[in-house]
């Protein structure tokens, strides 16, 4: 896994909550993005899962309930983060707004018109920072797993995708030849559908309560 030097995090306020928001190619980007913040930013982090209780394990990692066909699960997991956010500060959510994993071969899908700006509504102190993945062979048997971060800015103005969209195509153009940095170098594993849905209650401990 790989991200452009660490001065391209240059502008992130480091006292002040971040929504970092990023495409969905692949299953692991979540894991990703979050091994960024905690191992290289050393900053703690949230996302909010549509099928928390199928992965409640992720609780430990900052990962919060948001369930389509839940209401009141989704208000206390927008209520919980602001809370996140006043007793950390430096928390970053890690948000996709295609709202969809899918192919690479797609691009980035259209965002939900008005999702960024209904969310910034509910943190209006936040830095939003945007960040593009990609994932390459480079002639290899293995995956490598890119990350390029873009410049941060004050809030949501409607060019969420163009600056998404623009960042991935840099991203997809100039490796492997650009600067980069290695984060972690993987091991293969086989590839396994895990169903933790049992352990809900167990790692609901992670959630703090209202």
């Amino acid at each position: 896994m790989d991200e452009t030097p660490p001065k391209a995090t240059e502008g992130l306020p480091d006292t002040s909550p971040v929504i970092l928001y990023a495409n969905h190619h692949h299953f692991y980007d979540g894991h990703l993005l979050w091994y960024l913040l905690r191992h290289a930013l050393g900053r703690p982090g949230t996302i909010w899962m549509e099928e928390w209780d199928r992965y409640p394990f992720f609780a430990a990692v900052g990962a919060q309930p948001f369930p389509t066909d839940d209401s009141r699960r989704r208000a206390a997991t927008i209520r919980r983060t602001a809370r996140r956010f006043r007793e950390a500060p430096r928390t970053v959510m890690v948000y996709f707004p295609e709202g969809e994993l899918h192919t690479p071969a797609e691009g980035i899908h259209p965002f939900p018109e008005g999702a960024a700006q209904r969310l910034a509504r509910f943190y209006p102190e936040a830095t939003w920072w945007p960040i593009a993945i990609d994932v390459t062979f480079w002639g290899d048997k293995h995956p490598t797993a890119c990350l390029l971060p873009g410049t941060p800015h004050s809030a949501p103005d409607g060019n969420e995708r163009d600056r998404l969209t623009r960042l991935w195509h840099t991203l997809r153009e100039t490796l492997p030849e650009a600067p980069h940095h290695v984060l972690l170098n993987g091991r293969p594993s086989p590839t396994d559908v895990w169903d933790f849905s049992r352990f809900a209650s167990l790692f609901a401990r992670y959630l703090k309560p209202l």
